[in-house]
C-alpha cells in the first residue's frame, strides 16, 4: 500500500491476522534480531506456515503491555 510517496504496512488493515517478521518489525520500530528474541522468550506468539513464520500478537497488543517509560 502506497499513500503520499511513502509505502504503509497492511497493518491499517482492521482484518489484518498475521505479520512476517520484517512487517512486525518495522510496524513495532525494532530490529529483527530483537524480534526473534522477543519470538524466542515467548513475549509474542506466531506460527509455522510451510517455511514462513507468521506473528500473530498484534503490535497493538504487544506495545499495550509494554511498561510505560
Amino acid at each position: 500500500m502506497v499513500r503520499n510517496g511513502s509505502q504503509l504496512s497492511e497493518a491499517t488493515s482492521p482484518t489484518k491476522a498475521g505479520w512476517r517478521v520484517n512487517e512486525w518489525a518495522h510496524d513495532v520500530g525494532l530490529s529483527r534480531a530483537f524480534v526473534y528474541e522477543l519470538l524466542a522468550a515467548r513475549k509474542i506468539e506466531s506460527v509455522k506456515i510451510g517455511s514462513a513464520r507468521v506473528i500473530t500478537t498484534t503490535p497493538a497488543q504487544f506495545l499495550s503491555n509494554c511498561e510505560p517509560a
